[in-house]
């Protein structure tokens, strides 16, 4: 299931400048990477791996960090929202921020959209080193921050229609998908079962996409209650413009 885009109309002529800044960003970090490994659908050699120990975060330096009161590791927790591992990882994150972080960036504005993109990618990472506190391995990528984004989404454009690209054996079609089904699918498929089947050696960060999801649940569910004026149930997408 690969989304293509939502149909969730915004105010003729506004632009997602924090958006396209993100996305820019990790672009230009990435090729930066690419200059600096040599390689692109995956980094995987010696200088990659010094990348990643440098700027991803890892769990045993955190904590022990924290605990000897070092907090200058904390800013590997900002760094590695920025960093990936290959073209696959970029490519489907950003995917995923274009076509979803737009409405929540008009939703909240845009300094509270980045201040909470920022947040929702600590609350994951601190949530993937509880869950494995004494790991060595670095995680890097900017998955937990998005999965904040997409759990917001899911609270407040409940409705939204989400073209989805879909498989089919040999089959191929394109299908609208409310995002009350496409979200959760996503989630539970995509990060919830391979936690229960133990795919933690998959190499990815499966806690942090979760932690990131709920908080920004969360976030959009204190939204709603505290901007319930702005929201007209029953309509298509669940709600209007800003008066």
């Amino acid at each position: 299931m690969i989304p293509l885009r939502d149909e969730n109309p915004k105010p003729v002529g506004y632009k997602p400048y924090v958006t396209y800044a993100l996305i820019a960003i990790n672009v230009i970090i990435f090729f930066w990477e690419i200059s600096v490994t040599g390689q692109f659908y995956e980094f995987t050699n010696q200088r990659a791996e010094e990348i990643f120990l440098n700027y991803g975060t890892v769990p045993s330096e955190v904590t022990h960090g924290l605990i000897d009161k070092n907090y200058g590791v904390i800013s590997s927790i900002f760094s590695s929202m920025f960093l990936h591992a290959g073209i696959l990882h970029i490519g489907g994150n950003m995917l995923f921020l274009y076509i979803f972080g737009d409405n929540i960036e008009y939703r909240f504005g845009r300094g509270k959209f980045l201040a909470l993109y920022i947040f929702w990618g600590i609350v994951a990472d601190f949530i993937h080193i509880l869950s494995d506190p004494s790991s060595a391995a670095p995680a890097l990528g900017a998955s937990g921050a998005i999965s904040g984004v997409l759990g917001a989404y899911l609270m407040i454009f409940p409705n939204a229609k989400v073209m989805t690209l879909m498989f089919f054996g040999f089959f191929i079609r394109i299908i609208r998908i409310s995002a009350k089904w496409y979200l959760p699918f996503w989630f539970i498929f995509q990060n919830v079962l391979p936690v229960i089947v133990g795919s933690s050696g998959s190499g990815v960060a499966f806690f942090a996409h979760i932690g990131g999801f709920l908080v920004g649940l969360l976030t959009g569910f204190l939204y709603k209650k505290t901007h319930s004026s702005e929201f007209t149930y029953g309509t298509r997408y669940g709600w209007k413009d800003y008066k």
